[in-house]
């Protein structure tokens, strides 16, 4: 089972992950890939209940699905960072979370459309006529496919899935993070505010940046070449200078390659 697919041509020395809104896929990243540097690796979740997996039941515990990307970034070692819109705002912050707990910190997060997640409450999960008008209100699904019931039998159970998670988010305490995170937003997101927004620098030790664009929640839709040209810019900046952090094995390895090498 695949949770992760890299959808940039050719190999980089790091890394995005980009990380999808509630009930989207990360085919919605593709149009990135030619407005990002041409050595930085584009890579997005397959999830469960969506696109090639869609017969699958969805996911409906966020640890689960950050323990799945966990792994699967495990099995190659080099700068990565983390960009999340809205829900998978909430995703990339307890990804960065794990993996710096397993001391492998990402190069930056960048976080879009969420406000900072202590600042959260816990709420009800919503009815399917909540979350429908909800995703109506934003526009990035066509009234086509939500009018469709056999389209909209598809969509429902990720949204579901990730509604559930979204309204449920329960923060939890724990370490700063070590690396710096970019809070991006929509001027007129009736949802997040400035102050949402600016919390997140509590998350970090590393330095803190907000930027906003013209629009709402789904600001970043129709901007591919702006939005992917700053968090392109973000990684660069922030993994240029990122060490790579090998698992002890390999550590273990060198250090021994090394005594050989010394001893030759």
């Amino acid at each position: 089972m695949t949770w992760l697919r890299r959808i940039s041509a050719g190999d980089g020395g790091s890394r995005l992950v980009c990380l999808p809104y509630a009930g989207g896929s990360g085919s919605i990243y593709t149009s990135w890939a030619p407005w990002l540097p041409a050595d930085v690796e584009l890579w997005v979740p397959s999830l469960p209940a969506r696109e090639h997996r869609i017969c699958e039941r969805p996911v409906d515990d966020i640890q689960v699905i950050v323990s799945a990307l966990d792994e699967a970034l495990s099995r190659e070692d080099k700068p990565t960072s983390l960009f999340g819109h809205s829900f998978g705002a909430l995703v990339a912050f307890e990804l960065a979370r794990r993996l710096q707990e397993r001391s492998r910190p990402v190069a930056c997060l960048v976080v879009s459309a969420m406000a900072a997640p202590h600042t959260l409450r816990v709420r009800p999960t919503p009815t399917d006529a909540e979350i429908l008008d909800n995703v109506r209100s934003y526009g990035a699904t066509p009234p086509e496919v939500l009018d469709n019931a056999e389209l909209r039998d598809l969509l429902m159970p990720a949204l579901r899935a990730d509604y559930k998670m979204a309204r449920g988010y329960a923060y939890r305490e724990g370490q700063k993070l070590s690396s710096k995170v970019f809070a991006l937003g929509g001027t007129d997101d009736p949802e997040v505010t400035d102050a949402g927004l600016d919390a997140w620098a509590v998350q970090t030790r590393a330095g803190f940046e907000r930027r906003m664009w013209e629009g709402g929640h789904m600001y970043f839709l129709g901007r591919q070449q702006e939005i992917a040209g700053f968090v392109g810019a973000c990684h660069r900046r922030s993994a240029d200078g990122a060490p790579v952090h090998r698992p002890p094995e390999a550590r273990s390895v060198m250090k021994e390659a090394g005594r050989q090498k010394g001893m030759a």
